[in-house]
């Protein structure tokens, strides 16, 4: 869509740009001066935040751009045939977009340009404008995906697609990770990370693992789940030398899983014992070899996972107690096995709570809640982010089923959304609770 002249120039008002001249070398100057997305006071709760893109390709005569969908992390609808999308300034290479947001929010966004023959509307009508063709297109213009050029801060390195930080003016301090946005953390360098080739017969797979030490000799053995996504780009390990440094953080040892593919994370990561027992009897032998070596070792553990993931580390939790009994989960996936409760969430009978004869069967909360399982020996930290709403119902009534049968348990509802954003926050927070220096 084209946006409106007048509307056009009070927003630009708003936020003290230029309206003359607008997609002029000046006016683009003055909008890289600034840094984007440009955000304004709307009330006491919330904040107008203006995003900003370039066509590459010049004015809309030049451009096979037909729009501009804005993907901002469990705030716009991606599963919708009318998704949020930025408006062209005619004549001009700008396109604009304001999004009402909670001035507490923290999260990711993309850009994803699509071309004539993309545009949602047009592929309704020609197909059958089912939930899995609006999925599919979904998938398929979403390889478009790309971060905000106009954003002074670093673009995210998470393995999730190519995305920008956005920090709304009331979100909270996030520990470290301030330090990594701003330069002053150098990125950990190669030789220090080792690589473990994990080739594990029961499983019937093989993968290489990764093991970082900000400790030296004898200190706990954090597990990390996606073990891809906390990769040395994306500041996670400098973030974690940084605190263990400023004596924020116990110093530890820091092994990352990999997941292979979405097949085998989802065999792995949904409760899957053999995957656990293969992780105990031979990859944490090879761990404490590799470790041996330095004259490290390991004196205890803490897994941590987001989404699947979180799920994975509390039922290796209450799986292994004798190995694993400090937890970090995030956003995990506690609906499962019942996977129609997230394709379909009107199976949740209330959106603000769960009782207890609707817990999924079978579920970590039931084991736990039947006695089939013990959490007494459990110290949990838990979080969900505000926008993954239908993921609440099934972290709350997990977290009461912890403290329930005598386990420790941290719970946060944060003001974010299913996203890397939310986690690398969460992990940090997670293993300061568990691991004070």
């Amino acid at each position: 869509m084209l946006i409106d002249q007048s509307e056009l120039e009070v927003l630009l008002k708003n936020y003290d740009l230029p309206h003359c001249q607008v997609g002029g070398e000046t006016w683009w100057e003055k909008v890289r001066s600034k840094g984007t997305p440009l955000i304004k006071k709307e009330s006491d709760k919330t904040s107008l935040v203006l995003f900003i893109w370039q066509d590459p390709q010049g004015k809309e005569a030049d451009s096979v751009i037909a729009s501009v969908l804005l993907d901002v992390n469990s705030l716009t609808d991606h599963h919708s045939w009318t998704p949020v999308c930025l408006d062209r300034v005619s004549g001009t290479d700008v396109w604009f977009g304001t999004l009402s947001i909670d001035s507490q929010w923290r999260g990711s966004y993309s850009f994803i340009p699509i071309e004539k023959h993309q545009l949602p509307d047009l592929v309704q009508r020609t197909g059958d404008g089912s939930r899995e063709a609006q999925r599919t297109w979904w998938m398929d213009v979403a390889g478009n995906q790309i971060h905000d050029d106009l954003n002074k801060l670093p673009m995210l390195v998470s393995g999730w697609g190519m995305s920008s930080p956005l920090h709304l003016p009331h979100a909270p301090l996030e520990v470290g990770w301030k330090e990594w946005e701003q330069g002053e953390l150098n990125i950990t360098s190669a030789e220090r990370i080792q690589t473990i080739d994990w080739q594990e017969t029961q499983l019937g797979n093989q993968r290489h693992c990764w093991l970082f030490s900000t400790a030296v000799g004898d200190a706990p053995l954090v597990i990390l789940l996606d073990g891809q996504k906390w990769s040395a780009a994306s500041g996670t390990l400098s973030v974690l030398q940084h605190l263990t440094d400023t004596k924020q953080l116990a110093p530890a040892h820091y092994l990352m899983i990999p997941s292979i593919d979405g097949k085998t994370r989802w065999k792995e990561l949904s409760c899957y014992r053999p995957f656990w027992q293969a992780v105990i009897d031979r990859l944490l032998p090879m761990v404490q070899v590799q470790l041996g070596q330095s004259n490290g070792s390991i004196s205890g553990y803490v897994v941590a996972g987001q989404s699947l993931g979180g799920l994975a580390a509390l039922y290796a939790g209450v799986t292994f107690p004798e190995y694993f009994s400090k937890v970090i989960s995030l956003s995990g996936s506690f609906w499962w096995p019942e996977e129609n409760r997230m394709r379909i969430p009107s199976a949740t009978e209330s959106a603000n709570d769960l009782p207890l004869n609707n817990i999924p069967r079978n579920s970590v909360a039931d084991h736990i809640l039947n006695d089939r399982v013990s959490a007494a020996h459990l110290n949990v930290f838990m979080t969900v982010g505000v926008g993954e709403k239908d993921m609440h119902p099934y972290n709350d009534v997990t977290y009461n089923a912890i403290k329930q049968k005598s386990g420790l348990a941290h719970y946060e509802k944060v003001y974010g959304g299913h996203d890397w954003m939310s986690w690398r926050s969460g992990l940090v927070n997670g293993l300061v609770h568990l691991m004070p220096a």
